[in-house]
């Protein structure tokens, strides 16, 4: 439920005749926040094995991996799997406000 303050303190940062348009402009900055959190983290997995997830995937699944490795392999998939997911979230978000 979105109440009259919530509404006002959008309306600040979202100056917009339509507050159902102001709520989507911040639903869209949310969605758009966690898609650069995830991208920053792939970005960071990247960075610490010098390769892409495809290469990573592939060491690991021919000559195995410790401890860490694993982990990590298991969370930058997930990262990148969690993008993906949140970029179709916000396509049909998108769809949806041009629809109305």
């Amino acid at each position: 439920m979105v109440t009259d303050a919530i509404k006002q303190v959008i309306g600040v940062f979202y100056p917009v005749v339509d507050p159902d348009e102001a709520l989507s402009c911040v639903v869209l900055e949310w969605i758009d926040t966690k898609i650069s959190r995830m991208e920053e983290s792939i970005r960071s997995y990247e960075r610490k094995y010098g390769m892409d997830y495809g290469k990573f995937d592939e060491k690991i699944r021919v000559h195995g991996a410790v401890f860490d490795e694993e982990d990590d392999w298991i969370d930058w998939g997930d990262a990148i799997d969690l993008v993906q997911q949140i970029i179709k979230t916000r396509g049909e978000v998108l769809s949806q406000l041009l629809i109305h």
